[in-house]
């Protein structure tokens, strides 16, 4: 599951050298395991984004739809959040003996990587400070990646040095940043502007419609709402209004605190040919507590959003939804 409402921001920068002689720096942005970026600074600049059910790349100007390649290198980047997190980032995780890691067996926690294949966090004498990690990918594809040079970030120790090799290549990477300090839930949005991908933007709308929720904002809510409203709930059909929305919502969340909000499925979206509606097919679960009597709920829903461009700007036109009891 992948929580709209997280607050982890896990940012780095490093300069990298290659032993082909190049020079280049990146930057990675870690979310959640469904939302991640790398940006690649050399001659020019190259970013890849896996935002849940769509992968994205952007070159100067140019933005495209990516693949599931594009994914895999998005996530593979974030090296501490697989310090961090291993265990959420990656499923099946399992304890391995015999991983044979820089030409010498090694224990270490392994999982199945969510774009296929496996990963595998490499144990050392110091728990608290893995050797590295090793990823075995479809068709093959090993990459090591050895970590040094350990500080403390936010009370915690994570690698400043790292160096991987792709069975041709061996880059090494020095950060000079590494920030591991919780943020909105919105942060990820701020720190790579969306491009003018329709399938992007409309996950992004539902991304942000959940996050509203944690924050208890209202005028969110209704600010990305088309002016009218249709919603189809049980057994009743309405119409109701932006503005309504916004009074509702108040009422609600002065009654309800929402601690989580999370994607159970990837959530899957269509656009019309002319670009102009859509909709999004969702799987979600929300955690959170009653103000009033701290009395905590969870609760199942599924619901099919319509979405409207207005303005060159999507929006939240209508849904039909209904929930486990």
């Amino acid at each position: 599951s992948s929580d709209a409402c997280s607050t982890r921001a896990i940012t780095a920068v490093a300069d990298v050298v290659v032993s082909d002689g190049s020079k280049f720096q990146i930057e990675t942005h870690f979310h959640t395991k469904d939302v991640s970026a790398i940006r690649h600074i050399g001659d020019s600049q190259q970013l890849i984004v896996a935002e849940g059910p769509t992968s994205w790349t952007q070159v100067g100007d140019k933005s495209d739809t990516g693949t599931e390649f594009h994914k895999l290198f998005a996530l593979g980047h974030q090296f501490h959040a697989f310090v961090l997190h291993f265990e959420e980032i990656v499923s099946n995780v399992r304890r391995l003996d015999d991983v044979l890691f820089d030409d010498e067996a090694r224990q270490a926690t392994s999982g199945d990587y969510p774009y296929g294949g496996e990963v595998h966090l490499i144990h050392g004498a110091d728990e608290m400070r893995p050797l590295g990690l090793l990823f075995e990918f479809p068709e093959d594809t090993v990459i090591s990646v050895k970590f040094d040079d350990w500080r403390s970030v936010e009370k915690v120790s994570l690698p400043y040095h790292l160096k991987i090799d792709d069975g041709q290549r061996v880059f090494d990477y020095h950060y000079s940043e590494v920030k591991v300090t919780p943020q909105s839930p919105l942060w990820f949005f701020d720190a790579v502007p969306v491009p003018p991908i329709d399938n992007v933007q409309v996950y992004r709308l539902h991304r942000k419609l959940l996050a509203a929720h944690c924050l208890g904002d209202a005028d969110m809510m209704a600010d990305l709402s088309t002016p009218e409203i249709l919603a189809a709930s049980r057994g009743s059909l309405v119409q109701t209004t932006n503005e309504a929305i916004r009074e509702r919502f108040k009422a609600l969340f002065r009654s309800l605190n929402y601690a989580a909000y999370r994607d159970l499925a990837m959530p899957i979206i269509q656009i019309s040919e002319d670009a102009k509606f859509g909709w999004i097919g969702v799987n979600v679960l929300a955690d959170g507590s009653e103000i009033e009597t701290g009395t905590s709920f969870s609760q199942q829903w599924a619901w099919v959003m319509l979405v409207k461009k207005i303005d060159d700007v999507w929006l939240h036109a209508g849904n039909a939804s209904n929930h486990t009891d």
